[in-house]
């Protein structure tokens, strides 16, 4: 049996032997006074004196609450609330029990020897009616206190068996008997019902306090806890019996706890509640970071007697939040600065350096083809570089300097620069670090770096003028050949302004229909008929002028605006050819450049083809020209390509022949059918034996392998000679036309239709 049951039965036991005690020598001693008024007084003041002590025990009933001793142990007003309580018996056996007692107590007057018509003594009734109102509530009670009250006066009474009195005495008594019995079954009820409501109560603040992931906890004015939650017990590593009635310097470290006593004990003098943070350490050695909030606890009388506090562990949120700060300032790879702190420390450099009337160096660091090794190796041997290049800048450079990766393998390096000399010597230790071997796993890795300098304040008074003239000096620097660096300078700024308003006015041309196509005609050298047109991209802006393609082809590369650009041309030429075509005149090719962004493109093969059939031209009147370095910057997938298209039905030429770097066992394999001599060999063949000898060497070269040539450039009558006596098959250039618009390129093809002319 529970220990809780074990204390209910006691105490019911120790009521019953007192209350028969008492009233046995109670009515011993009214049996003593001979005369009635006595008797008849001293069983009242008996009477009073029962009720009195059983309203006692009613008040301190009321009065239990359901607390808990510093050691951790119910209080026995508790003990005896939670007894009262209603159980989970059926309600009949409560009606049932009410007559048991009282029946029990009928049996027990006889047996005491209190027969029919003797002193009533109807204060023994009492006892069934408080225990079956305690027991089983207000209906139970009146039960038993009907029952006692028609037996007491069929039965005890006299006259028995009638509901007269003959003695006002009896009737007195009998009066009271009903309506304490009434009295009590009523207050029973209310008792119970205070517990019924304590019990929903306790339990819904029980569930409440033990479902939250915070720690919740109590203590008293000795700082002993005399409330925790299993939360509070999981956060610290302790049994809730290791914590309750124990202080602070129990569970925790005496710092630590001399700390939180220190703290408790100033908010309950404040009498205000506090929230702050508090870094703990548990049971098991962790440190544990708590978002508390702590309050005093007041008795009625609004009295300090304790305080109570709700913690959260707040550790890995505080962690979060400190990665995002560090992310925030800090380059996640490197650990270097990142450009939100690089801000911030070359904000306060450029002030002290305007103080001081002193100079700073802002160096733009740029790995040289770099993307070989992410593409050849994998990115993850490229962070590893990257990595250990950012350790050996930091260690190399002063403390007061700055190093920060802007992203990719771009870094900015801000340095406190002294005369040029000294400012060359960083420049040139900086790109030893970079040339110094990498070797990650087992790879042995040579790079270089191309970095661009901007002074302060000589190039630009903040950080976002300086890193512009460093990045625009960094570019001039690779030009120059890539592992070097280069200052900025006024013309330097002058093509970066210019080069940025190319690029956002050629994102508007398109839509603002300022592009055009013109078509140079290609001749043969045998009879001067047409036999092609090269398209060719013409930009006429209304503020800047006519633009020449040197100058925006390259621009659009770099902007990603070359794809679109591409693609419009392509589609329009094409169209153009058909055009034409359907108009009448002779078939001819249309020659349209690619750059070597769009033969790259994967869908190129499928875009032409799509543009083929829109359009409705046949395949074989399309000739797509490529560089050759285009063509060489990755051969086999320059042959893949080409393969495809020439199953298509589509040529391909290789434009600018002999400017760049040929493999000729690369060149046998490219699916070509035509080489353009480039117009810098045309230009001086009448005059220079070197270009002479190039032309010819690339004319027998191409006939050998069964290609045709075509020169462009031609702009001289002895250039044309020259070229058609060495069998060059096809010619382009001034001497026979300029590029035109489509309108009058017709108009010149048709006056030559039909026609051959000298080519002299």
């Amino acid at each position: 049996m529970p220990k809780r049951n074990h204390f209910i039965a006691l105490v019911t036991a120790s009521y019953v032997a007192l209350a028969l005690l008492w009233i046995l020598l109670s009515d011993r001693l009214l049996l003593a006074f001979g005369d009635l008024a006595s008797m008849y007084w001293l069983s009242q003041a008996k009477g009073i004196a029962f009720v009195a002590a059983s309203a006692t025990g009613y008040f301190f009933a009321l009065r239990a609450v359901a607390m808990r001793t510093p050691d951790g142990q119910q209080s026995t007003l508790d003990l005896l609330a939670g007894g009262l309580a209603p159980s989970s018996r059926p309600q009949w056996s409560n009606y049932l029990l009410a007559l048991v007692l009282t029946a029990a107590m009928l049996f027990l007057r006889a047996q005491l020897g209190l027969g029919n018509g003797t002193r009533p003594l109807m204060i023994l009734f009492m006892f069934p009616i408080i225990l079956s109102a305690l027991l089983g509530g207000a209906g139970p009670g009146l039960l038993a206190t009907a029952v006692a009250a028609v037996w007491a006066k069929m039965y005890v009474v006299a006259p028995l068996h009638s509901l007269a009195f003959d003695d006002d005495h009896d009737l007195l008594q009998w009066v009271v008997l009903l309506v304490n019995g009434a009295m009590i079954s009523v207050l029973s009820e209310l008792l119970r019902g205070a517990l019924v409501k304590g019990q929903i109560d306790r339990g819904l603040i029980n569930s409440v306090v033990s479902g939250t992931p915070d720690a919740i906890f109590v203590k008293d004015l000795q700082g002993r806890y005399l409330m925790a939650n299993d939360a509070t017990t999981q956060f610290v590593g302790r049994t809730r019996e290791q914590m309750l009635g124990r202080d602070d310097h129990a569970i925790f470290p005496t710092h630590q706890a001399a700390a939180l006593i220190e703290s408790d004990r100033a908010i309950m003098a404040a009498g205000l509640t506090a929230t702050h943070e508090e870094l703990l350490s548990c049971a098991d050695g962790r440190e544990v970071l708590f978002h508390t909030t702590k309050g005093p606890v007041f008795d009625k009388n609004g009295r300090v007697v304790g305080l109570f506090g709700i913690s959260r562990d707040v550790t890995e949120r505080r962690r979060a939040e400190e990665k995002i700060e560090y992310l925030a300032h800090f380059d996640a790879l490197t650990g270097l600065p990142n450009r939100v702190q690089l801000a911030e420390r070359a904000g306060y450099a450029i002030s002290l350096a305007q103080r001081n009337n002193e100079h700073l160096a802002l160096m733009f660091l740029d790995l040289d083809h770099f993307k070989d090794v992410n593409d050849t190796l994998g990115h993850s041997v490229g962070d590893a570089v990257l990595v250990g290049l950012a350790k050996r800048l930091l260690a190399e450079l002063r403390v007061e300097d700055t190093v920060s990766r802007l992203g990719g393998d771009e870094f900015i390096l801000l340095v406190h620069a002294g005369d040029a000399r000294g400012l060359s010597q960083v420049v040139e230790k900086v790109l030893a670090l970079v040339a110094r071997p990498h070797q990650v796993e087992q790879h042995q890795l040579t790079l270089t770096g191309s970095i661009g300098i901007a002074l302060y304040p000589a190039d630009g008074k903040d950080l976002e003028e300086l890193v512009k003239c460093a990045d625009a000096a960094m570019y001039r620097a690779k030009k120059n050949g890539r592992n070097g660096y280069c200052f900025f300078t006024a013309e330097m700024q002058a093509r970066t302004a210019r080069h940025m308003r190319i690029v956002g006015a050629l994102r508007q041309a398109l839509r603002l229909a300022q592009l055009a196509v013109h078509y140079q005609p290609q001749f043969a050298a045998r009879d001067g008929r047409i036999v092609g047109a090269e398209a060719l991209l013409r930009w006429q802006h209304p503020e800047l002028g006519t633009v020449s393609p040197a100058e925006f082809i390259p621009a659009a590369e770099e902007s990603g605006l070359i794809l679109e650009l591409g693609e419009w041309v392509l589609r329009t030429a094409v169209r153009q050819a058909k055009d034409w075509m359907d108009a009448g005149m002779a078939p001819l090719v249309m020659a349209v450049n690619l750059s070597a962004v769009q033969f790259r493109h994967p869908n190129l093969p499928d875009l032409v083809r799509a543009i083929l059939r829109e359009v409705g031209l046949a395949p074989e009147y399309l000739e797509l020209e490529l560089t050759e370095s285009g063509a060489m910057q990755d051969p086999p997938s320059a042959i893949a390509v080409m393969n495809k298209l020439r199953e298509q039905g589509v040529r391909m030429s290789i434009d600018d022949f002999g400017t760049g770097y040929s493999s000729l066992s690369y060149l046998k394999k490219f699916k070509v059918y035509k080489l353009k001599i480039d117009q810098s060999f045309v230009r001086d063949i009448s005059t220079d034996p070197e270009d002479k000898a190039i032309v010819v060497a690339i004319i027998n070269m191409a006939k050998g392998l069964g290609l045709q040539t075509i020169a462009e450039g031609v702009e001289t009558p002895a250039q044309l000679e020259f070229l058609r006596q060495q069998g060059c098959d096809e010619m382009q250039g001034y001497h026979y036309s300029r590029p035109l618009p489509a309108a009058q390129f017709e108009a010149f093809a048709r006056a030559r239709c039909g026609k051959i002319f000298s080519l002299a």
